[in-house]
């Protein structure tokens, strides 16, 4: 080993290093790896990519007693894909040390999760829904973690696991190291931080983005007659909580909302052909949760003020540079989390360019979303979202109300009309059961008395014993 952070590590560490093939450490694992083995709660700023598993797995894999049989570090990851990646890089790099990792997701059997998990794994990697699903049936304990990792934190939220994140954290010791990473840091992502971090310190690999932002700019190159098939996959793939489509001219306007309602999504406009009475009432509609997707005008626009708008879309262009402010600072506010995106076409590139110098603004250029990303972005969401549902039932309902309809799914799939019936049942359950909080100022939610789950703070246990009261962290 020729770096000095690498030779500084015990020898069987090193070993799984040189078994990676990595030679020389990587910018956030120069950064993050000493901060972890000093016991700070880090907030990271780092790309998928960037080396940021080993930045984690590194120090994980070095502080974990191999003689005790027992989870001692969780990493909490969005998707299957993601959290099997990162277990088994963990398992390369621990296997000298003798530390075994353990994935646990959804969409696969239980059996050899559990297995696992009474073999006695010293990490855990796992989505949040599965790794609920053992805890409240009792079969995974937290006593001995002393590592918590949260990766791809922006990423966990995009897909609704905030109401599972909030219960695992109190199966975990109070007394731990909390590290969470993220390709973005908008406000969102810092309050998740103020739940299960104390005192973070902010680590950033970018030298252009040293600190948190409320509001993500980015921006997305298409042609003009692809613009409004391009603003369906943003819609899809972003999954706004509420959005605001800014269009330059009423028949824009007129045009976008009725595209998106064909294509099944709640929108609404407002513009100067509209009477005062309807505009009051698609206002009232958004303010209160009821609409999601608001088309307007820069002039109809004036005057709106939603404090929980997530997301600004350009459909069509700014005028000016001012203009391009006006519609940003629609979201974002009250020190909340706020994206703004802009399609760009044709000419418009130059002046779009422009405007950034003009503003001084960094707005990112970023890909739109293939067909593929958006279709797996909506399978995972459903995914969550079923997960959750079933996790919900007592296990005597799920014999009765779930497996009886096993055999009807089959026959369904078994033909092209009933797979066509089945998405469009899947295409329902997604429109009809949004996201009932949100990351910033969300309720607590309702907790279950059964399988073995919590009950309330500093009460009993599912298995009896006394839960010591805790305190709130941050």
């Amino acid at each position: 080993m020729s770096d000095s952070l690498f030779n500084a590590l015990p020898e069987n560490v090193q070993a799984g290093i040189r078994a990676l093939g990595w030679s020389q450490p990587m910018p956030v694992q120069e950064k993050v790896i000493p901060a972890m083995r000093e016991g700070q709660d880090l907030i990271v700023k780092a790309q998928t990519g960037s080396g940021k598993t080993g930045a984690f797995g590194i120090p994980i894999v070095t502080e974990v007693d191999p003689e005790k049989k027992a989870c001692q570090a969780l990493v909490m990851a969005p998707t299957r894909e993601l959290a099997n990646q990162v277990a088994r890089e963990i398992e390369v790099l621990g296997k000298a040390r003798g530390i075994l990792c353990l994935p646990i997701y959804g969409g696969v059997g239980y059996a050899q999760q559990i297995e696992g998990i009474e073999a006695g794994h010293h990490v855990i990697v796992g989505t949040p829904g599965r790794i609920l699903d053992h805890l409240g049936a009792g079969r995974l304990r937290f006593d001995h973690v002393r590592t918590l990792v949260l990766d791809e934190a922006d990423e966990m939220l995009s897909l609704g696991f905030w109401p599972d994140m909030r219960e695992i954290n109190r199966y975990l010791p109070e007394d731990r190291q909390s590290c969470l990473f993220s390709a973005t840091i908008p406000e969102r992502v810092r309050s998740l931080s103020r739940v299960f971090l104390k005192d973070p310190i902010f680590i950033s690999i970018s030298e252009d983005q040293i600190s948190p932002q409320q509001i993500e700019h980015f921006f997305m190159v298409t042609t003009a007659q692809e613009k409004e098939a391009n603003l369906v996959r943003i819609l899809e793939y972003e999954d706004p909580e509420s959005a605001l489509v800014f269009c330059n001219t009423k028949d824009d306007v007129r045009f976008v909302t009725s595209y998106l309602q064909r294509r099944g999504f709640d929108a609404d406009q407002i513009s100067g052909d509209l009477t005062q009475a309807a505009r009051e009432q698609a206002m009232k509609r958004i303010k209160s949760g009821a609409l999601r997707i608001l088309v307007a005008t820069d002039v109809a626009a004036r005057g709106i003020d939603i404090s929980d708008l997530s997301h600004v879309i350009g459909y069509s262009s700014p005028d000016s540079p001012e203009v391009y402010i006006h519609r940003t600072g629609r979201t974002g506010r009250a020190g909340k989390a706020g994206t703004a995106i802009s399609l760009v076409s044709g000419l418009d590139i130059g002046n779009f360019r422009q405007l950034q110098q003009v503003n001084k603004i960094r707005i990112v250029e970023r890909r739109i979303p293939t067909d593929a990303e958006t279709t797996a972005r909506l399978g995972e969401r459903l995914a969550v979202k079923v997960e959750q549902e079933v996790r919900a039932l007592p296990a005597r309902d799920q014999k009765t109300l779930v497996d009886r309809f096993v055999p009807i799914v089959e026959k369904l799939a078994a033909s092209e009309e009933g797979k066509r019936d089945l998405a469009a049942i899947c295409a329902m359950h997604l429109k009809e059961h949004r996201p009932e909080t949100t990351v910033t100022g969300a309720p607590v939610q309702p907790e279950r008395v059964q399988g073995g789950g919590p009950r309330e703070r500093g009460g009993p246990r599912g298995d009896g014993r006394k839960r010591r009261p805790r305190r709130r962290r941050g």
